[in-house]
């Protein structure tokens, strides 16, 4: 479900900058001045996605797809958020709410706009993906190329798979 332009939109942003401490910013890891982009509450890791392949990033979508499906409860639904542009509420084990798709919207110029659902790999702008309830998530900073990963359902789900996808751990 698109949760562009809505309240819950909104919301969800709040929840993000509030209790996950985001502070967006364009420097990179290596010349960083200390201040992290996010201010997590509990177990996170970081790790480094430079090195990442064109076929590590296409088994990255596959892996985490799986991952959120088993982390999530029954019935449980995760944000797919994509800074400044479209957020989504989806079933993490329904892939056809996992698709972009148009938006007929008069008050843009052509009556509408894509909304993409965004690729766990951060290619180019902040990439989240968290649990309905901020229990755990994976949130992709694209200008320091680093996933960060929190929460007990995640954490060793993706601990097991990080060496196949090419990352290496920060922290």
């Amino acid at each position: 479900m698109l949760i562009d332009h809505t309240p819950l939109f909104n919301k969800v942003w709040d929840r993000v900058e509030r209790e996950l401490g985001f502070r967006p910013g364009v420097a990179r890891a290596h010349d960083f001045s200390g201040q992290l982009p996010f201010g997590l509450p509990g177990a996170y890791a970081v790790y480094g996605i430079e090195d990442m392949t064109l076929e590590q990033i296409d088994l990255l979508e596959e892996l985490a797809r799986g991952i959120f499906a088993e982390a999530a409860r029954a019935g449980e639904r995760v944000y797919a958020l994509d800074w400044h542009h479209s957020a989504f509420l989806y079933d993490p084990r329904n892939l056809e709410e996992q698709q972009s798709f148009r938006v007929k919207d008069e008050r843009y110029m052509g009556g509408g706009y894509f909304a993409c659902f965004p690729s766990f790999y951060p290619d180019g702008d902040y990439y989240f993906f968290i649990d309905e309830k901020f229990r755990f998530g994976c949130l992709g900073h694209p200008w320091r190329r680093e996933i960060w990963i929190f929460g007990e359902a995640l954490l060793p789900r993706f601990e097991r798979v990080h060496q196949r996808l090419g990352w290496h751990r920060l922290r």
